[in-house]
């Protein structure tokens, strides 16, 4: 799972290991960055879901659906934006290119 950046190769191949994920969710890169990130967004004096609607556009260039944009407020509301901001980070859409 680690790819050699000298090789150029048209996609990534798949991997599904848990360890890729759990080393990159605990990165203290993404845990800095998620905070910094979540500081962006609270600096923002707006609502909560206005807030996921710009996280989630930041993010991942799209809005979230309503699903999302409940789920991500409550949790947001239960564990803090910084935790939002490490799913986002660690969501495949913001990770992979389609």
């Amino acid at each position: 799972d680690f790819p050699d950046a000298a090789l150029l190769q048209p996609t990534r191949s798949y991997s599904a290991s848990a360890l890729q994920a759990l080393a990159f969710y605990n990165n203290d890169f993404v845990l800095r960055h998620s905070q910094h990130f979540a500081r962006r967004l609270e600096a923002a004096n707006v609502t909560a879901e206005q807030r996921v609607r710009s996280a989630a556009q930041l993010a991942w260039q799209r809005e979230p659906s309503a699903d999302e944009n409940r789920a991500f407020v409550a949790f947001a509301e239960r564990h803090g934006w910084p935790a939002l901001c490490r799913i986002l980070f660690n969501s495949s859409e913001f990770l992979f290119v389609e």
